[in-house]
């Protein structure tokens, strides 16, 4: 009888402690057979998600590295509830709640035009201000789209979207029906020479600053993160039912620093970064600002989905492409008031003859670079590639090779058009 009372006890005390340990089962985000193929969206998250520490709310999983050989299942996005406590079932919309955002990338100013009477000031400021390197960012509590446009060496209308339940980017080419994965640390890569491969990530280091400056009149507070690769200082402001969207905006900055997201204490949720100074450790520095915001209760969610439902996906990489101009002939033509006939400079490369009109530029370097002319983004060039501004007036410019980030350069030059440039792989300064 006393070996029954006790086996009673010890079943009582079992069944007690497994109801007090009891609760929502945590399913991984992709549920078998196939982990990415079938993965399941996670609903909108509220401004109280803690998906900016590494683990979702109420104690989910950790966002999960996106695969560049996996695909996702067509997102459908969903509205959480708004009011806090309020416990209801996430459900489907037409439009979402979030933000619209306008944001440049600059690297810096190239070494301005040479001191002459026929220089036109104002179309090198017009076509400088055409080539700045434009973002157009929507933001719901968990999904962002982020347009490119401008001075990347991407195609015009690149899209990069972009999830709280997942770590890296879909990368959606325009005049494709086909998305590509981006995965963790390959934005450098990317956003600098067209490829994806992925830099190793490291550590960042995150201390608070005290209040920074008042941007687009909302007051921000400064935090500074560090990595091996950069130092930044980011300025965030607060803003209603911003959710996780503009977490998903600092995992971008910190990609670009081959940085693993930091905690909540660089970006937390309703916050969104309106400014960045990311220094390079070996040399330049990029910045980061938003020019505009305002706040939209209609943002289409199929804009938002991530990846869109009518998009494939391929595990290729994206299409080649050796060269680019990024003004019209018109603009670079209005570089001068007229032609001037100038002694021809001498080449570096005896076997490279100077064409009979316009300039020449030659990439016989390892990186992808962009010849800033006048301090203009002129063109870019792909290792082993050349491309010719053939309206560029006669007359002597100056000219700096470049790379998209700011972390590599030549020193400036003068030249003399027509003429030829080249950067040759001896000369590269690079990381």
């Amino acid at each position: 009888m006393d070996r029954r009372a006790r086996l009673a006890a010890a079943f009582a005390i079992s069944a007690i402690f497994l109801a007090g340990c009891k609760g929502t089962p945590v399913e991984p985000p992709d549920a078998a057979p196939s982990p990415q193929a079938t993965a399941e969206p996670a609903p909108l998250a509220s401004a109280t998600s803690g998906s900016a520490t590494g683990t979702g709310a109420d104690g989910a999983a950790a966002p999960e590295p996106l695969r560049s050989d996996r695909g996702l299942a067509p997102d459908v996005p969903r509205e959480s509830p708004h009011e806090p406590g309020v416990k209801e079932l996430a459900r489907e919309t037409k439009e979402l709640s979030g933000y619209v955002l306008q944001a440049v990338i600059r690297t810096g100013e190239g070494p301005g035009a040479p001191k002459a009477p026929e220089v036109s000031g104002s179309a090198i400021d017009s076509a400088r201000r055409r080539t700045e390197a434009r973002l157009a960012i929507e933001l719901s509590q968990s999904r962002a789209r982020i347009a490119l446009s401008g001075g990347f060496v991407l195609p015009q209308g690149t899209e990069l979207r972009a999830r709280v339940d997942r770590y890296g980017y879909l990368l959606l080419w325009p005049g494709e029906d086909t998305y590509r994965v981006a995965e963790p640390g390959a934005l450098r890569a990317l956003l600098g020479e067209r490829r994806l491969d992925v830099a190793p990530l490291s550590h960042a280091d995150v201390a608070s600053n005290g209040e920074g400056l008042r941007r687009l009149n909302a007051p921000t507070r400064r935090v500074d993160v560090s990595t091996r690769a950069a130092k930044a200082t980011l300025e965030l402001a607060g803003f209603r039912d911003a959710g996780d969207g503009g977490v998903l905006l600092c995992r971008l900055l910190f990609d670009l620093m081959s940085a693993i997201p930091p905690s909540s204490a660089a970006c937390a949720a309703d916050e969104i970064p309106l400014h960045a100074d990311l220094r390079w450790t070996t040399r330049g520095a990029l910045t980061f600002d938003v020019t505009s915001i305002s706040r939209r209760t209609d943002l289409p969610a199929l804009d938002l989905a991530t990846p869109p439902a009518a998009s494939a996906f391929v595990a290729s990489p994206p299409p080649p492409s050796m060269a680019e101009v990024l003004l019209q002939k018109g603009e670079l033509a209005a570089f001068r008031t007229g032609p001037v006939d100038l002694p021809p400079s001498s080449t570096r490369d005896a076997q490279t003859i100077p064409p009979e009109s316009g300039l020449v530029l030659v990439n016989s370097s390892d990186e992808l670079r962009i010849a800033w002319l006048d301090g203009v983004a002129a063109a870019w060039v792909a290792p082993g590639g050349r491309i010719a501004l053939p309206s560029l007036p006669r007359g002597r410019y100056v000219l700096q090779w470049r790379t998209f980030l700011g972390d590599g350069w030549e020193p400036p030059e003068p030249i003399v058009v027509p003429g030829v440039s080249e950067v040759a792989a001896a000369r590269v300064s690079s990381p």
